[in-house]
């Protein structure tokens, strides 16, 4: 009771001091001296005074800067403080000061004189603030708070200010001016300085402190914009009044100064009012807020964004605007508190309407100084401080009462828990009983007789029984009554009994499972506690393994044992089913055993790894059952296709293995180099890649295979993770034939290794037709002038005639048989073909035809293969279309080499040669149906050749030259598509 007195007593002290140093400022309205016709007489005022406003009528000349001696003494009379009324931009002010005895040194305190302005003390010049000019380019405008101190020069000065002002739309001296005794003159500014300077610090650390508020609760918008209020706030005191930002940094330029003063002006009502409406969200709906504070969103912006004070003329305007806003909102909450709709605590209620009070003398405040430039800020000080004092005791009253709701709710909240707790234990113990009699029963029944109706009873029976027990053992943690019984276990028979249990409902939901657990392995653990444990864990991974599969294995690492149990289904699991499997009973049962529990969550699935202590191995009792377990071998059949699977899951890879073997002779890769080593070693004729592997992963290992092997001759299939179309096109870009999602089961597998198969053979089949068609198309006059050419050499020279009845005879041969053995051939085969094809032609021509080879002597060319008739048509060409057409004498030259482990081989003529423009239709197939399908043909077989290159060069009359560039290795056949 004494705490609480005490701290309302110190409240209400602390308040005291703050109006005391809001009311001691020194309060120049009271005096009963005012100007008349440009004279104040302050010589009978009490010594007790020691400021004065200098208010009332001044001499004032427009558009004129005069000197004081050339000021007219029948100048015509204007209200200060006040804009003067004229259109004019520049002007003279003239008073005449009567000094009270009293004044020893003279404090003159400028507020507020737009803009640029000299102040004269009889004829001397004692101030002057920017440049004071006729026009607004001779002017620089500068409008700061300072203070003047001199000697009385004698019982009587004139004062005289020259003011000019091409920006603000109120000219002229705005805030009166103070004169008073220096030393009282500068108390009072260090006075109302230093009080400006605390309202500063102190709006910062709110502002600091609501936006922690916010950051810790982010769903609490309103502390966002109480944040920003206050700190807008702070802002806007040091931008106006005393303007201390600009006490503090003297060289800001005029022009940014009051770009910023204006716009924080306008952001800051924008922010209260946000700040308002999520505070209470009855006041106004959001839209509605946005609607009506749009204008002086906009309107800020513009003052910040447009030349300074250039909308100064609309400024009147805006603030009746943010009143006439202030009072709608403050009448809207009278209503809500009136008809009880505002939905929040009575005592929330009342300090907001505190605040809203305080908001009204801060609003009015502002109104009146603007209406009657009284230059005086005593109700706004006061409106400000109470409003601050009042929302933030809003929010601490709002914060307590949350807390008092949450302490409310959580002591309902456990009453309900011990309530249903005792519940539960009493239920599981009731229950225990009645489930154990029934399963013994049923034992009993199902060995008189055996039936799977009996089976699934004793199942779903265990089922239960494992759930009561969970239940006890929750309730039993909760009332920390909770003992385990550690001995010796064997893992994989707690393992093989629990899946014995659910095997129908695998079965069901096309489940493959997998177990890898040493039998003779033993741990220590609580035997009934960890069959209910990883019966939990198997139905929590079947509910994710859908379609999939479920791995089960132990490995042992020193003193403990890693259990992990995976299934992975074919959908993504969220990241909020891990709330769902955290299973906290098996996690806490799990440590007091000396353990570890954890979950993670995959792409397509769930895992869980238990630590448990290690025990000891013993001779093996039992076995997996048949169904279980997996062939580590396989009997290979050298008959069956080769399929190599790369996969660094050794696991997994045997997996696949003994799901394959029946149908494909297996090989095993579990890195990308191991791969490519193997496929040098023994060419498979199928690939499986795991996609992600370490090192070399399945991307780059198949874009390594696809620089030698074509889609056919080595077809690729991708095991990816995900299907995500970015992720598809990747590997489909890298070569893959295909791809298919892990896990896989058989018989996807076998699915899609048939269907490449398939596409395999009838590749092939359709190159056979291919070159049924290139073999039907032998011009029938190149036959009738062969053997024509054949027969006339038959009378003149018999040996000459045979040898060329062998050429044609090997020429024709070579091209029937091109199709019946594998379609390929040597490059000495190659070049055989080509010799017998140009002596049947130089028996034709005669010495207008002359072929050259230039064969690289390193080649071995018995060893280097290449698609049959790949070179032949290409000279073909060369002769029919380049040597024959030209007069005169034509030679061929066939250049074959290896350059950087490529064969080159170049066709050169000097024939006709060719147009740019014929060059580029015969590159893109375009060329006339006379030439027939020879080169159209090499030419599409060479762009599916992976790496290889056809290019053409050639003038007009100079001849052509044609290079093939393909990739060859020794011992190999150059990479095609038809083998």
């Amino acid at each position: 009771m004494i705490q609480k007195g005490s701290s309302w007593i110190l409240i209400f002290c602390t308040i005291g001091i703050l109006f005391y140093m809001i009311f001691s400022d020194s309060e120049t309205r009271k005096t009963n001296q005012f100007a008349v016709d440009g004279l104040i007489n302050l010589s009978r005022i009490p010594a007790s005074e020691q400021i004065s406003a200098l208010t009332g009528e001044w001499k004032f000349i427009p558009n004129k800067l005069l000197a004081p001696d050339d000021f007219p003494k029948e100048a015509s009379n204007i209200q200060v403080p006040g804009p003067w009324q004229s259109n004019d931009s520049y002007g003279t002010y003239q008073l005449e000061v009567k000094v009270p005895p009293h004044f020893h040194e003279i404090g003159i305190r400028i507020r507020n004189i737009w803009s640029a302005h000299q102040l004269f003390i009889n004829n001397e010049k004692v101030a002057s603030k920017g440049k004071v000019g006729t026009t607004k380019e001779t002017t620089d405008p500068n409008n700061p708070t300072y203070e003047v101190y001199i000697k009385p020069p004698a019982d009587t000065f004139t004062l005289t200010i020259q003011v000019a002002d091409f920006y603000n739309a109120r000219h002229g001296i705005i805030f009166p001016i103070d004169i008073g005794e220096a030393n009282a003159i500068k108390n009072d500014v260090i006075r109302d300085t230093t009080l400006e300077w605390i309202a500063v610090f102190i709006l910062f650390i709110f502002a600091i402190f609501h936006f922690s508020l916010f950051l810790l609760r982010t769903k609490e918008r309103a502390f966002f914009f109480s944040g920003m209020y206050f700190f807008t706030l702070s802002f806007l005191i040091l931008t106006r009044g005393e303007r201390l930002l600009l006490r503090e940094f003297p060289s800001l330029s005029f022009e940014w100064y009051f770009r910023f003063q204006d716009f924080i002006t306008y952001i800051n009502s924008v922010m209260l009012i946000f700040f308002l409406i999520y505070t209470i969200k009855s006041i106004m709906k959001k839209s509605t807020a946005i609607f009506l504070t749009t204008p002086l969103t906009v309107y800020g912006i513009a003052t910040l964004v447009f030349p300074a004070r250039s909308l100064s003329s609309w400024q009147s305007f805006f603030f009746a605007y943010i009143n006439l806003l202030a009072i709608f909102i403050i009448v809207r909450f009278v209503y809500l508190f009136v008809t009880k709709k505002a939905h929040i605590p009575k005592n929330e209620l009342i300090v907001l309407g505190m605040s809203f009070i305080a908001l009204l003398i801060f609003a009015g405040s502002g109104a009146i100084d603007q209406l009657f430039f009284s230059g005086r800020n005593l109700l706004n000080q006061v409106g400000i401080i109470l409003f601050i004092l009042c929302m933030n005791v809003f929010i601490a009253m709002r914060l307590i009462n949350r807390t008092t709701d949450a302490e409310i709710f959580s002591e309902k909240l456990e009453k309900a828990t011990i309530g249903k707790d005792s519940f539960l234990e009493v239920t599981t113990n009731e229950l225990v009983k009645p489930i154990y009699h029934s399963l013994n029963i049923t034992k009993e029944l199902a060995i008189a007789n055996p039936s799977a109706e009996h089976q699934i009873l004793e199942q779903q029976l265990e089922r239960l029984l494992f759930l009561v027990s969970e239940l006890q053992d929750f309730t039993r943690i909760r009332f920390q009554d909770f003992q385990i019984d550690v001995h010796p276990v064997h893992l994989q028979m707690v393992a093989q009994h629990v899946i014995t249990m659910n095997q129908k409902k695998m079965e069901k939901l096309n489940i493959q499972l997998f177990i890898q657990v040493e039998p003779t392995l033993q741990i220590k653990a609580d035997e009934q506690r960890l069959s209910q444990i990883i019966y939990r864990i198997i139905e929590t991974t079947m509910a994710h393994a859908e379609n999939g599969r479920i791995m089960i294995s132990a490995i042992h690492c020193d003193t403990e044992v890693l259990f992990t149990i995976e299934g992975t289904g074919t959908k993504t699991i969220h990241q909020i089913a891990a709330n769902e499997t955290e299973q906290s009973i098996g996690k806490a049962i799990i440590e007091q055993m000396g353990g570890t529990y954890k979950v993670d969550i995959l792409q397509t699935g769930i895992r869980f790894a238990l630590t448990l202590p290690f025990y000891n191995y013993v001779e093996q009792q039992s076995s997996y059952p048949e169904s279980l377990v997996i062939a580590a071998t396989s009997q290979t059949n050298e008959a069956l296709p080769k399929l190599l699977i790369v996969e660094d899951d050794v696991i997994h890879a045997e997996v696949l293995k003994s799901l394959l073997s029946a149908d494909y002779n297996i090989r095993l890769a579990h890195t990308g180099i191991q791969a490519l080593t193997s496929i040098q070693e023994q060419r498979p004729d199928y690939l499986l890649v795991d996609e992600v592997m370490p090192g070399m992963d399945g991307i780059e290992l198949t874009k390594k295979i696809r620089e030698t092997d074509s889609y056919i001759d080595l077809p690729i299939i991708m095991l990816v993770t995900n299907e995500y179309p970015t992720n598809v096109a990747i590997v489909l870009e890298a070569g893959a034939n295909d791809y298919i999602r892990k896990p896989a089961t058989k018989e996807t597998l076998i699915a899609r290794l048939s269907a490449i198969a398939l596409t395999k053979q009838a590749v092939n089949k359709a190159v056979e037709h291919e070159m049924a068609f290139l073999q039907a198309q032998i011009k029938p006059h190149f036959l009738y002038n062969a053997i024509s050419s054949i027969i006339s050499f038959c009378y003149t020279d018999g040996e000459r005639a045979a040898h060329l009845l062998t050429m044609l005879s090997t020429y024709l041969r070579y091209i029937f048989d091109s199709g019946k053995e594998g379609h390929h051939a040597t490059l000495e085969k190659e070049l055989e073909i080509i010799r017998a094809y140009v002596e049947i032609e130089q028996a034709r021509f005669g010495d207008r035809l002359a072929v050259v080879f230039e064969i690289d002597e390193t080649l071995n060319t018995t060893q280097i293969g290449l698609p049959s008739l790949l070179i032949q048509p290409l000279v073909e060409n060369a002769i029919r279309h380049g040597i024959f057409e030209k007069e005169g004498q034509g030679c061929v030259t066939i250049r074959i080499h290896l350059e950087n482990k490529r064969m080159r081989i170049d066709i050169i003529d000097n024939g006709i040669g060719m147009t740019e423009i014929q060059v580029e239709k015969l590159l893109q197939g375009k060329q006339s149906l006379q030439q027939g399908i020879g080169f159209s043909n090499v030419l599409r077989r060479v762009h599916e050749i992976p790496n290889a290159r056809l290019t053409i060069s050639s003038l007009p009359n100079k001849g052509t030259k044609m290079t093939l560039s393909l990739p060859v290795k020794e011992n190999n056949y150059v990479e095609n598509n038809y083998r």
